[in-house]
C-alpha cells in the first residue's frame, strides 16, 4: 500500500514539474491522455463544484452523500490555428499578414484540416455558451503557409475566466502548448456570466498583436427562467434591469504593421518601439465596420473582408435596448464615444455593477450598492471588457432611411487609415429605424444592410 500511494504522489510531482513544458508533453503523447481523463473526470465531480462556487457563498455542509447532478449540456467547438491576409483601407494594394482562428468541423481528423490553412480569421470567431453549460473546445495547430518554417505552438487562454486548474488556462509555462500537427481539448464550465476575451498566450506579445484574439461571453441562467416571457438579459440582476432586444460584441486593436510585414518577409521586429499606424474594430477599418458580416447568411457582403467577417455596423428599432459587448484587445487605452445616445454601463471585466444581496441566492453575492453608471464616453484599458446598455431614441426621420449616431474613438489621432482621406480608423455607426422595421436578431452581430 505504502509502495502504491509513492508511486501516486510521484506521478503528481513529475505532472507538475513537467507543466512548463507543455508542448513535448503533446508532442510525444506521453502522460497526456490518461491526465486528460482524469481531469474531465474531476470537473464533474462534487469536490470540484463546490471549488467553483461563486465567490462570497458559502459551500453547504455535507449532511451525507452529495445527490448527483444533472448532466450540463454540452456545446463543442473547435477552432484551427494558421496564418493569412486581411484587408486595411489604405493598403489594398498591399494585404496585412497576421495570425489567426477559425472555426472548424468538430469531429475531422487533423488531416482533413489542410484545406483551411492560409485561410484565417480576425479577430477569432464569436464564442458564447449558457452558463453552467459545458464547453468542449478544441484546438488544432494546422500550421502556417506563409512562414511554413515556424514551428509556433499556440494556446486558447480564455482571459478573466475563473478557472478550477492551470491545465485549462493556456498560459504555456503551467499548462499546455500546441504544436503544429497536434490540437488540445479544452474544458470549461463557466459559472459567472457577463463578457471576456480570448487569445493565445505563446509568445503573447507577438501573436495577440498578430490576430490570435477572439470575444467569448456567457449568458446568464435567468434567460432560461425570464421574468417576463421572452426576454433575454446580460446579467442575473433579479429584476429585469439588463434587459436587451439586441447585443452586438466589438473587439477593439490598434495595430502596428510593421512586425505583421516583417515576419512575412523573415525580418526581426523590436517590439519596445511599438507604434501603432491602424485602429480597427472587428479586424476592419472605418467605413469597413459598416458593410454587413461576411458569414455567407447577409447580402452585400464585401469579397475583400472574407477573412474579417464581423460587422461592427449596429442596427436598432426605435426604444429598443441594444447591449453592447466591448472588448479592448491591443496595448492602448481608448475612449469610445456615442454622441446623442446616453450609455448605461452595466458590467465591467464580466462582473454586474448592479446591487447584490436581494432575489434568488444562487445568482447574489453578499450585499453591495448599485455602481452602474450613465455615460457617452466608455474608458477601456487593454485586457478589459465592458457591458454597455443604451436605449435607442425615438427616430426623427421621414423613412427614406435610418437615424445615424456615430461611435468612435474619442481620440482624433485614431480616426486615420494610414494616408487615405476622410474619417477612417476605430469607428462605426448606430442606426435607428422606426418601430417594427428591423426584424428580430437570431445572433449576435446580424446585419440588414438592405434596410
Amino acid at each position: 500500500m505504502n509502495e502504491k500511494r509513492a508511486r501516486e504522489q510521484l506521478s503528481r510531482r513529475q505532472l507538475l514539474k513537467l507543466g512548463g513544458q507543455g508542448a513535448l508533453l503533446v508532442a510525444a503523447g506521453s502522460l497526456l491522455p490518461g491526465t486528460i481523463a482524469r481531469l474531465a473526470s474531476r470537473l464533474n465531480s462534487n469536490e470540484a463544484r463546490a471549488a467553483r462556487s461563486s465567490p462570497g457563498l458559502a459551500a453547504p455542509a455535507s449532511s451525507g452523500p452529495a445527490a448527483p447532478a444533472s448532466s450540463p449540456v454540452i456545446v463543442p467547438k473547435r477552432l484551427v490555428a494558421t496564418d493569412g491576409f486581411i484587408k486595411l483601407i489604405g493598403r489594398e494594394e498591399n494585404p496585412l499578414y497576421v495570425f489567426g482562428f477559425r472555426e472548424a468541423d468538430v469531429g475531422a481528423p487533423i488531416s482533413g484540416l489542410d484545406g483551411l490553412k492560409g485561410h484565417v480569421q480576425a479577430p477569432a470567431p464569436l464564442i458564447w455558451v449558457d452558463e453552467d453549460d459545458e464547453l468542449h473546445l478544441t484546438v488544432t495547430n494546422i500550421g502556417l503557409v506563409v512562414r511554413p518554417d515556424l514551428d509556433d505552438a499556440h494556446t486558447v487562454h480564455w482571459h478573466g475566466f475563473r478557472n478550477q486548474i492551470t491545465i485549462m488556462d493556456g498560459v504555456p509555462e503551467v499548462s499546455i502548448a500546441i504544436p503544429p500537427g497536434r490540437d488540445f481539448p479544452y474544458i470549461y464550465r463557466p459559472r459567472e456570466e457577463g463578457t471576456y476575451l480570448y487569445h493565445c498566450h505563446f509568445e503573447d506579445v507577438e501573436h495577440v498583436q498578430m490576430g490570435m484574439v477572439g470575444i467569448v461571453f456567457v449568458r446568464p441562467a435567468q434567460n432560461k427562467t425570464p421574468i417576463n416571457e421572452g426576454e433575454k438579459y446580460a446579467y442575473n440582476d433579479g429584476d429585469g434591469s439588463t434587459r436587451y432586444d439586441r447585443e452586438f460584441a466589438l473587439l477593439m486593436q490598434d495595430v502596428w504593421t510593421t512586425p505583421h510585414d516583417n515576419l512575412a518577409a523573415i525580418q526581426e521586429t523590436v517590439w519596445s518601439d511599438f507604434d501603432a499606424d491602424y485602429w480597427v474594430i472587428n479586424g476592419r477599418a472605418y467605413p469597413d465596420t459598416l458593410k454587413p458580416n461576411n458569414n455567407g447568411l447577409e447580402t452585400g457582403a464585401d469579397p475583400d473582408l472574407e477573412s474579417q467577417p464581423i460587422s461592427s455596423l449596429i442596427q436598432a428599432n426605435e426604444e429598443e435596448m441594444v447591449l453592447l459587448r466591448l472588448v479592448n484587445l491591443g496595448y492602448e487605452q481608448h475612449a469610445m464615444q456615442l454622441a446623442g445616445i446616453p450609455m448605461k454601463v452595466i458590467g465591467e471585466d464580466a462582473t454586474w455593477l448592479g446591487p447584490k444581496g436581494s432575489g434568488n441566492a444562487a445568482y447574489f453575492q453578499p450585499m453591495r450598492g448599485d455602481t452602474t453608471y450613465f455615460t457617452n464616453v466608455v474608458d477601456i484599458g487593454p485586457g478589459e471588457s465592458r457591458d454597455v446598455l443604451f436605449q435607442a431614441p425615438p427616430y426623427l426621420g421621414d423613412g427614406s432611411a435610418p437615424d445615424v449616431y456615430l461611435f468612435k474613438n474619442r481620440n482624433l489621432t485614431k480616426l486615420v487609415n494610414a494616408g487615405a482621406p476622410g474619417l477612417g480608423g476605430m469607428a462605426t455607426e448606430v442606426w435607428v429605424y422606426a418601430e417594427g422595421t428591423v426584424g428580430a436578431q437570431e445572433y449576435p452581430n446580424q446585419t440588414d444592410i438592405t434596410l
